[in-house]
């Protein structure tokens, strides 16, 4: 591992409790607040990857400034803006709640649009800092950090908007997101910069046609935008139910992200050094079951023949954690060996920005439909059909679609399927049982 690397964890410890509280669930229970529908919901939702496009003609300046210097002076920009959101939540009584949400969402834009330009470099910056061999090793440790700080990040909040329960408190929110945020920016300053190849700085047209004519990088690419099109959906959509079924309470939204940030840490932490054994494509495997389980788990509880309960939130959240581990590691792994030296920075902007255009315009389409279908009902034996229950259908065949695509992906050193889950479920605790009774004072 690079000298100097440790300064990207605590980047990514400070960062992460900053951006969630911005552009994640307190923003949508701020919106809902002052009486925003599904489409509002989904607008907001979308403004972060649809200003992800900007990727694109800014992955030509990313080599020609440097990698550090241009992240920099992007997150720089940004962090400035999270300052606005807080005094939007102190506007006197006497402006409408119509204003406060127009002025949100114009806030958003440009916090969005300056987050999008500046992540063009950071992705090429860790490839070309850390070593292949280290990878997983740098993923891992990345993400559960950032995700160690979502938990802790979460529950704080959680635990505050219990105890203050008023506008304002989404003011306290959004200052403390702009303190993270500063704190970030120190650490960011101290990692290593990566030298630039002399002919990634070439002004020559950027040959785009090729980059998506590179078949292994275009069926991968495929995959994801697929399969983020249920998860940018599913995203909204399960706040929508839980508020229009069940009253869900806004402390018991920020808990659900701390029981998945626990999963997801427990799971994380112990999959480095079987990822480097396994490979890539048996992991995306298991994670698009566990996704297809996990949408068909809250299509059960929109349909009310699961009841929602302590039990049934967990398991939802746990499956999802440990879905998400499994994605996160091995699709970001994967990108980055299937992705040239050559031109690095264009197609990890190629493949951001597809990725975020569906994550954008996904959320959008899917609360126009749950708007469209307020008041609709049906039963059909126990199963309520409802715009919720009816929503979860379309995400599930969805996923089974992309399973398709991720069949068709290439990897030569990745086991099969039924060596992964012999590995996973019988020889890894196996191998750790034994190293706990050897080191028993017997």
């Amino acid at each position: 591992m690079p000298q100097g690397i440790r300064n990207a964890y605590w980047f990514q410890i400070y960062n992460s409790f900053s951006w969630p509280i911005v552009i994640g669930m307190p923003l949508l229970l701020l919106l809902k607040r002052f009486g925003a529908g599904a489409t509002v919901l989904g607008i907001a939702t979308a403004m972060s990857p649809l200003f992800n496009i900007l990727q694109i003609p800014a992955a030509g300046y990313v080599e020609r400034v440097g990698y550090r210097a241009f992240v920099l002076r992007g997150w720089a920009l940004r962090s400035v803006f999270i300052l606005f959101f807080a005094l939007v939540t102190v506007l006197p009584a006497s402006i409408d709640a119509t204003t406060k949400i127009v002025l949100i969402l114009g806030l958003l834009v440009f916090y969005t649009a300056s987050r999008g330009i500046s992540a063009c470099g950071f992705l090429p910056w860790m490839t070309r800092l850390v070593p292949e061999a280290h990878r997983g090793e740098y993923i891992s440790r990345d993400q559960l950090c950032g995700n160690v700080s979502l938990l802790v990040g979460s529950l704080l909040a959680s635990l505050y908007l219990k105890w203050e329960d008023g506008v304002g408190a989404f003011g306290v929110l959004y200052l403390a997101a702009f303190v993270m945020a500063m704190m970030s920016l120190v650490y960011l300053k101290k990692i290593p910069d990566a030298p630039v190849p002399e002919s990634s700085r070439s002004p020559a047209a950027v040959p785009w046609r090729a980059i998506l004519n590179y078949r292994p990088f275009r069926i991968f690419l495929a995959f994801n935008c697929l399969l983020y099109v249920s998860h940018s959906v599913a995203a909204v959509l399960y706040v929508v139910m839980l508020r229009g079924l069940y009253d869900y309470a806004d402390a018991n939204f920020l808990m659900l992200s701390v029981i998945c940030s626990a999963v997801f840490i427990v799971s994380i932490y112990f999959l480095p050094r079987f990822i480097n054994r396994s490979g890539n494509k048996p992991f995306l495997t298991a994670s698009l079951i566990l996704q297809i389980l996990h949408m068909v788990g809250w299509m059960l509880i929109a349909a009310k023949i699961t009841p929602l309960a302590w039990w049934s939130v967990i398991l939802q959240q746990g499956s999802w954690g440990v879905a998400s581990a499994f994605f996160i590691l091995a699709n970001t792994r994967m990108v980055m060996s299937i992705v040239p030296e050559m031109g690095r920075s264009h197609f990890f902007a190629v493949f951001t920005v597809g990725q975020n255009l569906v994550l954008g315009l996904s959320p959008v389409l899917g609360g126009l439909l749950v708007d469209s279908l307020r008041g609709f009902s049906a039963q059909w034996g126990a199963w309520a059909w409802n715009p919720y229950s009816l929503g979860y259908v379309p995400m599930v065949l969805i996923m089974l679609a992309s399973a398709f695509i991720l069949a068709r992906v290439e990897e030569a050193k990745a086991m099969s399927l039924g060596e992964f889950y012999r590995e996973l479920l019988v020889n890894t605790p196996a191998r750790a049982i034994s190293r706990v009774i050897r080191r028993l004072p017997l």
